[in-house]
């Protein structure tokens, strides 16, 4: 007997190349808080969410819309483990754990970056393919209601993904970069954001938040970049023109250093290095 699941695989296909909206997003958004605000007394949080990742991702036919859905439904989850991951940070760096509890934590430390980077990995897709539908205020509102009210993790997870997006835009401008790429998830847990060849040779980017010099390292075994991209150099997710001809200068600019900084230790001391 067949069973009628609701969706042929023509209805499915139909609907997932359906052109999306703005509307479409506001509707969805209003649909995922909702049935979470509703659920959550009823059946607790932690099934409430399971509840709207079954209905709205794993349900979801649509390839942007599930994966939007999967960024609101594990906002709250996401932002609990912000605050594990910094407790377990602090723990590892105060020196008062034994053997046994400093590799236990380590590895729960370790873990919960994975799930950490996976997550900057799908909100920074979500922004780069669907900023037209979007702005950053309105996608503020939604991670922090969807977060029960952590505005400081919202804003930190969008700037981060934010930078990201306006550095591959600015890289992607800069013809002597060839075989361009989005890091992997294991890639990005090693400390590089893009992937490259310049003169022949591998390059890791590291896009970085803040203000400084941009840096020239061989840190990882090859030359490396970490690059600063300032807060004003993106509007509502999208970089400005003086952002990228100032993210390519200090691109090249560090490419063609020849000296360095590296960093050793916990304190973060420098020296110079020979790249």
């Amino acid at each position: 007997m067949k069973i009628d699941d609701g969706f042929s695989a023509r209805e499915e296909s139909a609907h997932s190349r359906k052109p999306l909206t703005r509307e479409m997003f506001q509707q969805r958004a209003a649909e995922v808080l909702n049935l979470i605000a509703h659920l959550r007394h009823e059946l607790g949080l932690t099934e409430a969410i399971n509840v709207v990742v079954d209905r709205f991702v794993d349900g979801e036919p649509h390839p942007e819309l599930r994966r939007f859905a999967e960024v609101l439904g594990m906002a709250r989850r996401q932002a609990m483990l912000q605050h594990r991951l910094d407790d377990d940070r602090e723990a590892l760096h105060h020196g008062h754990l034994s053997h046994d509890e400093l590799v236990s934590t380590g590895h729960h430390y370790e873990m919960l970056r994975h799930e950490a980077c996976r997550y900057n990995h799908l909100l920074r897709s979500l922004i780069e393919g669907c900023n037209e539908y979007f702005t950053r205020d309105e996608l503020m509102k939604w991670l922090v209601s969807a977060s029960q009210g952590r505005p400081d993790w919202a804003k930190s997870q969008l700037t981060g993904a934010s930078s990201e997006v306006a550095l591959h835009a600015a890289l992607q401008g800069l013809p002597e970069l060839r075989y361009l790429r989005y890091a992997t998830l294991e890639e990005d847990l090693a400390g590089y954001d893009f992937v490259a060849e310049w003169q022949g040779s591998l390059l890791t980017i590291d896009a970085k938040t803040g203000f400084y010099q941009p840096l020239s390292e061989r840190k990882h075994g090859h030359r490396h970049l970490e690059i600063s991209v300032p807060r004003e150099s993106v509007k509502d997710f999208r970089v400005t023109r003086r952002g990228l001809d100032l993210l390519r200068r200090d691109v090249r600019q560090a490419l063609h250093r020849n000296q360095g900084v590296e960093r050793h230790g916990p304190h973060h001391h420098y020296r110079a290095a020979t790249a």
